[in-house]
């Protein structure tokens, strides 16, 4: 066997070609994919480092129940796959602690999966109370694994007062004074006076119509006559 590693890095092109039509076995390394002439792709088979647990396999030869347990990133969906699917909780808190994803991420997200677990809302009320590993711990067994889909939480609705207020001549921080004056009737009509139907309605205020004028009908000359 003949072994040429990064092929990246100005492989020759001819000398790899011929060695491939003479039918050489011949094994390529590469650091990415990109760099390597099309050529010598073509020509080969293409196998990505790390696509095949080969460790994995061999323990489910030997172990007959064995569970496949799938390793995760830190990829908010990959946590939550892993956390709806697995049950291997030891390995979950254990992957948790090494990652450390934000609590307020997963909370959030295993709620709005699982609105109806009352052990997440312990979870939740426990979250700034305890240390972060100890989190991780009672958030790896709020859920015994299965299968659920996966529901991602809503995103909040933008805020449409500073926008607003600073359009009637505030700061966009002052929203709390705004909010105070729009429940007087007064400054109420003034405010529908100067915004749009659809920002009346936004912030609870009745944008009133205008009147429509009277139009008096036109006398013909019958009538005078």
């Amino acid at each position: 066997m003949v072994v040429i590693e990064e092929v990246n890095i100005k492989p020759q092109k001819e000398i790899i070609m011929g060695l491939i039509h003479a039918g050489v076995d011949l094994v390529l390394t590469s650091h990415n994919k990109k760099d390597v002439p099309k050529e010598i792709i073509n020509a080969c088979e293409v196998k990505m480092c790390g696509s095949k647990n080969r460790y994995q396999n061999l323990y489910s030869l030997t172990c007959k129940n064995m569970e496949k347990y799938v390793s995760f990133d830190d990829s908010i969906w990959n946590v939550m796959s892993v956390y709806v699917k697995s049950k291997n909780r030891d390995k979950f808190y254990r992957d948790l602690v090494n990652l450390s994803p934000p609590p307020m991420q997963l909370i959030s997200w295993a709620i709005a999966t699982f609105p109806e677990n009352s052990r997440l809302q312990v979870v939740s009320s426990m979250m700034n109370r305890l240390s972060k590993d100890y989190f991780y711990a009672i958030f790896a067994y709020s859920w015994d694994g299965g299968y659920r889909k996966i529901i991602p939480p809503q995103r909040k609705v933008n805020n449409p007062y500073p926008a607003i207020a600073v359009k009637l001549g505030f700061k966009a921080d002052e929203t709390y004074i705004l909010k105070r004056l729009i429940r007087e009737e007064p400054y109420a009509n003034f405010v529908s006076s100067k915004l749009t139907a659809a920002e009346c309605r936004l912030i609870g205020v009745t944008k009133k119509k205008r009147p429509t004028p009277k139009i008096r009908p036109r006398k013909k000359l019958e009538d005078f006559i």
